[in-house]
């Protein structure tokens, strides 16, 4: 289920993102051709884009697709290694979770303020808000991948799995 919402919400996000390039082509080619360009296409390219992206964030940490130095513990057990992931993970799951609840707090100040975007009046708490389920799916991503590499979970990432299948470490 984890892994379906995951996913679920990568494609929402890039569906977000191909939505938001078609609007800037379109303003931008409007431009050109001296019709105008889309009303506050702008103000929706910057929500819109934060949205998307952290659309990513459970399906990126689900498959373990953040960034690694493995120079360093290439030469190390797989046991001292899980460790070592499993730590990372942890660290990543509390980092995001301790924003999860920033960005919680700043959606309801942005709500109780009544702060909106300039030239189509969007309020701003809206896209703040649809962040958290976002940070939250990644942070019980960040918990699975914990478990996953303390050797309690049977199910690997498809590309962890590869390597276990064709007996590469990762």
């Amino acid at each position: 289920m984890l892994s379906r919402t995951a996913t679920a919400l990568a494609l929402v996000g890039g569906i977000l993102f191909i939505l938001l390039v078609i609007m800037s082509l379109v303003s931008i080619i409007g431009r050109k051709l001296g019709f105008g360009s889309i009303m506050g296409d702008v103000e929706l390219m910057q929500v819109g884009t934060a949205v998307a992206a952290a659309a990513f964030f459970p399906y990126c940490t689900l498959v373990g697709d953040h960034l690694r130095v493995d120079i360093f513990t290439e030469k190390l057990s797989s046991a001292t290694k899980g460790v070592m992931d499993a730590f990372c993970e942890g660290l990543l799951g509390a980092v995001v979770l301790l924003l999860a609840w920033r960005t919680t707090l700043s959606a309801i100040h942005l709500k109780e303020t009544g702060d909106y975007t300039t030239l189509l009046a969007v309020p701003l708490w809206i896209p703040v808000a649809l962040l958290v389920p976002s940070l939250l799916l990644t942070v019980a991503c960040c918990a699975w991948r914990v478990r996953a590499a303390l050797g309690w979970s049977r199910y690997l990432g498809r590309k962890e799995q590869m390597a276990v299948d064709h007996g590469v470490s990762k």
